[in-house]
């Protein structure tokens, strides 16, 4: 999920792409220098960085919040912007459905086992596609995706619409795992709709979301103990499979990249068992190393010649990885080094000029080296402590981490942590910022919000 050959306006971020090309804007008729769209999770090129620096630093309820609009229901879903559109997701609590959600085996589990944190897989839900225009925050349609059972549980603290849409500017693709993948236009009307099956994740719900490369919507569909995981293209037309590539990787929840080595493509995939490397045009593996181990939820980002996974529990560990590899490159020069600390259990890292920034769920800070693996530093933290599940983003000379209390605090990008500004936007987000042109979009727990400048 990334792409792009350009400049950036921020003097850190010309170094970011050395090395390596971040592929996914091209693929979906997007320039990185133009920062109006901001078309998938984690943006543009999928790297959570902005390209434009007009942004606010500063907000509260009382500052600098252009427009604030209620969302029904629940979602971590972030919000995607093209032109004058914003698009979320979002999922209404019906009765009980009478579903018995499936059980859950591996390590040491038994039949009849279920997590202690999942819940809600006996009630049916309403799954509803939203969008509403960018510049007031006015609501312009809904459409109800799916009504009906849940496949699955989900844990407590997740929704049943958490991966965020994708769109090409033509067309938004919206997945909802088990419930389906749907194609609207931008008017609201339901192009095409495909099921990828029943899909289970240890009662943890969903979590990745699509990935646009020419004409291909690609899913990675990893799942409970690795039967029934996979990666699969679908034609982004008609919903049609193009290609089906299965995995020998338990239940994933990070989200696949697409960069540009050795004169080829590769969509690279995290994984519990392994992480790996595709040929997004046919779904061919071309090469695969050790997997982090650990529940893979975080989505890579790639710079400096190198994709970066990351897991945070139930230990923490980063790998530097160097595309361009064949075939089991596990203890091979491919990989450039591995940091056992500092990472989040779902909130992904940023790469921002020369340096990448860990994050725990405590919302301590660690800034490396990104070509070496070094610490820059480490132990940075966060104004007001709290919990972290919003993935790190950035513009400009900051970086941004959102607790779960609404809290926003930005940090100076560079070898050293200091605390510039802590916002507010007063209620709880689990879900990551997005950014285009001159506003910062935040969706809460109970509304969306528009955060600009004064006077823009």
């Amino acid at each position: 999920m990334l792409r792009i050959t350009m400049l950036l306006r921020s003097r850190h971020s010309l170094a970011l792409f050395t090395g390596i090309a971040v592929l996914a804007s091209a693929a979906v008729g997007f320039s990185a220098a133009d920062d109006s769209n901001w078309p998938q999770w984690r943006g543009p090129e999928g790297r959570g960085v902005a390209s434009g620096t007009s942004y606010a630093t500063e907000w509260s309820p009382g500052k600098n919040i252009a427009w604030k609009t209620p969302v029904e229901g629940r979602g971590h879903s972030s919000p995607v912007v093209w032109g004058d559109r914003l698009f979320l997701t979002t999922s209404i609590r019906g009765g009980p459905s009478g579903h018995t959600p499936p059980d859950h085996l591996g390590y040491t589990m038994k039949p009849g086992y279920k997590n202690p944190d999942s819940e809600e897989g006996n009630y049916s839900y309403t799954l509803k596609v939203l969008a509403y225009d960018s510049r007031n925050g006015k609501l312009l349609w809904e459409q109800t995706a799916y009504d009906g059972i849940m496949w699955d549980d989900r844990h407590k603290r997740n929704t049943y619409a958490s991966p965020t849409v994708a769109t090409d500017g033509k067309l938004l693709y919206a997945f909802f795992e088990a419930p389906g993948l749907y194609a609207y236009d931008f008017d609201g009307k339901l192009v095409w709709k495909a099921s990828l099956g029943n899909i289970a994740k240890g009662g943890m719900g969903p979590g990745t979301s699509p990935v646009l490369f020419d004409n291909l919507v690609i899913l990675q569909i990893d799942q409970e103990m690795g039967t029934g995981s996979a990666i699969v293209a679908l034609d982004k037309a008609n919903g049609k499979e193009v290609w089906r590539t299965e995995r020998t990787t338990r239940r994933s929840w990070g989200t696949p990249i697409v960069v540009q080595s050795a004169n080829r493509s590769e969509l690279m995939a995290t994984g519990a068992e392994m992480i790996a490397g595709y040929d997004p045009r046919t779904g061919k593996e071309l090469w695969r190393g050790k997997g982090l181990e650990n529940h893979p939820i975080p989505s890579a980002v790639a710079g400096h010649g190198m994709v970066f996974f990351s897991s945070g529990y139930p230990g923490k560990r980063v790998i530097a990885v160097r595309p361009g590899g064949e075939g089991d490159i596990t203890g091979t020069t491919a990989v450039a080094w591995q940091y056992d600390k500092g990472t989040a259990y779902t909130a992904s890292p940023v790469l921002h000029g020369n340096y990448l920034y860990l994050m725990t769920d405590g919302g301590i800070l660690t800034c490396l080296d990104a070509v070496t693996g070094a610490v820059v530093y480490e132990g940075g933290r966060p104004a007001v402590p709290g919990s972290y599940r919003s993935s790190l983003v950035a513009f400009g000379d900051n970086v941004l981490q959102t607790s779960e209390d609404g809290d926003t605090f930005v940090i100076k990008a560079g070898p050293k942590h200091e605390v510039l500004y802590s916002n507010s936007v007063g209620e709880p987000v689990w879900a990551s910022l997005a950014f285009a042109r001159d506003t910062i979009y935040i969706r809460g727990d109970k509304h969306l919000f528009a955060i600009r400048e004064r006077g823009r």
